[in-house]
């Protein structure tokens, strides 16, 4: 898969662990590590994504009996834990190589068992939470009106909370480099840096209402209405151990969400819609169930079709080989080929000693195929080149500055993408006279203009080539 996926399984690979950056889901890391060490890693690309089937599958049935203990009836049971199972997002992240279903998971099993009064119940509860945000910090937001069931059993509860949050906290006595890109990022100056590059509260509006869009697409026209109705009901007294407390982070949740980069947004949903069950457990008959079920599944299937995929792009980022209208709104991954089909190309095409400049969603995703694989080993992929030199002021300047550099060496360059917005192609075109042509999916660099010039004058005055 594109981006994070890739990124996630070469993390769990090479036991990316542990790590202080929030981006680097440690916990997640260490489990899937266990995971594959226990299942296999022969194939990770087939093995990592029944762990977040497996996890996945645990939330629902956890839901349900969680559900029934808080004092929920028989179908609001059911009802809580059908619309889990096929809501979008939580079906989504079940289908992939995600964090999302992992931390989901563990935040109920904290949540049940923090229904029991005892000590060794404090402590699993911690570690549960501890873990589940070592997974992904979101989980936090749910798990936190659960612990305080637990706050006359504070030493348990701690030490457990330590001990989940473990894969994080012990990256404060040092962490290993990003087996991605090399880099060491791992240190506390990650948080602020993730609060600037992913909030912005100018876009709490338009974040609202995308939620709300999300939100209805992934419950359904039955799964809202039985949500609703609990609601109105007035059962959240009996659903939940602290429900102003519940409900107010819900609503700290969805005003994160809000100011959030939308990008992710498909798969974060499924924190709020967890927490939305736990505070108001919905109630359905079997029929509505039932059709609740069917509705879902059909939705997820016509929904794609009925969109122009040529033309509706759903306001993300165009890759080759995806069509984000099936990729996005369709959970279903199982016939999902493009990325290996893009990948495969792109390294059968790139000439021999190439340089592949790319941005991080296609870039780990060659990274992972290339290194699973064994596929071109004379091939240097730099995943994440693109991505750095976006911020600069005149971003197609730097990066045609940097491709004349890398050209220095006397490999082929090759461009992962033209994608617009993050390559500068056309610009950079017209401004420095680069030329490009085809290479399988991605794009083969040849130098003109000033830029020639540049690349010459650095080959006269360093005739022996370095490694970029």
């Amino acid at each position: 898969m594109w981006a994070d996926s890739s990124k996630l399984a070469l993390y769990a690979i090479h036991a990316y662990v542990p790590s202080l950056s929030p981006g680097d889901h440690a916990g997640w890391t260490a489990v899937a590590w266990l995971w594959l060490a226990l299942v296999g890693a022969d194939d990770p690309a087939r093995v990592l994504p029944l762990l977040s089937a497996v996890a996945a599958a645990v939330a629902v049935a956890l839901l349900f009996l969680l559900v029934r203990r808080r004092g929920g009836d028989l179908p609001a049971a059911h009802t809580a834990a059908a619309i889990l199972a096929v809501s979008h997002s939580h079906y989504w992240g079940a289908t992939v190589t995600e964090t999302y279903a992992l931390a989901v998971a563990l935040a109920v099993c904290c949540a049940w068992a923090a229904t029991f009064p005892s000590r060794g119940a404090a402590f699993a509860a911690g570690s549960c939470a501890g873990l589940a945000a070592s997974c992904h910090l979101l989980s936090l937001l749910v798990t936190a009106p659960f612990l305080l069931t637990q706050r006359r059993r504070w030493v348990p509860l701690a030490l457990g909370a330590a001990l989940g949050a473990a894969p994080v906290w012990l990256a404060l006595f040092g962490a290993p480099s990003d087996p991605l890109t090399g880099h060491h990022t791992s240190h506390l100056g990650t948080f602020s840096w993730h609060a600037l590059a992913f909030v912005d509260t100018s876009r709490w509006l338009g974040g609202l209402a995308r939620i709300a869009l999300v939100l209805a697409f992934g419950l359904g026209p039955l799964g809202l209405a039985a949500v609703l109705g609990g609601i109105r009901s007035g059962r959240a007294a009996s659903a939940h151990p602290h429900p102003r407390l519940a409900a107010a982070a819900l609503v700290a949740l969805l005003a994160l969400l809000a100011t959030y980069l939308s990008a992710r947004l498909h798969l974060q949903m499924d924190f709020l819609l967890l927490g939305v069950l736990l505070l108001v457990p919905p109630s359905l008959p079997r029929w509505g169930i039932a059709s609740h079920l069917l509705l879902q599944v059909a939705a997820y299937t016509l929904l794609p079709l009925a969109l122009p995929a040529a033309h509706h792009h759903l306001g993300v980022r165009v890759l080759p080989h995806r069509d984000n209208a099936w990729y996005f709104l369709c959970p279903v991954k199982t016939f999902e080929t493009g990325p290996e089909t893009y990948a495969t190309r792109l390294l059968a095409a790139a000439p021999p000693n190439a340089l592949v400049v790319a941005d991080f969603n296609p870039g780990a995703l060659l990274v992972f195929v290339q290194r699973t694989r064994g596929l071109r080993p004379d091939v240097q992929v730099l995943p994440t080149l693109v991505d750095e030199l976006q911020p600069r002021h005149d971003a197609a300047q730097a990066l045609a500055s940097r491709l004349a550099t890398l050209a220095r060496t006397g490999r082929p360059l090759v461009l992962a993408d033209r994608f617009e917005p993050y390559y500068h192609v056309d610009e950079m075109q017209c401004r420095f006279g680069l030329t490009v042509e085809p290479c399988g999916p991605g794009w083969t660099v040849r130098l003109g203009g000033p830029l020639e010039g540049e690349w010459r004058a650095d080959r006269d005055s360093n005739p022996e080539p370095s490694d970029p």
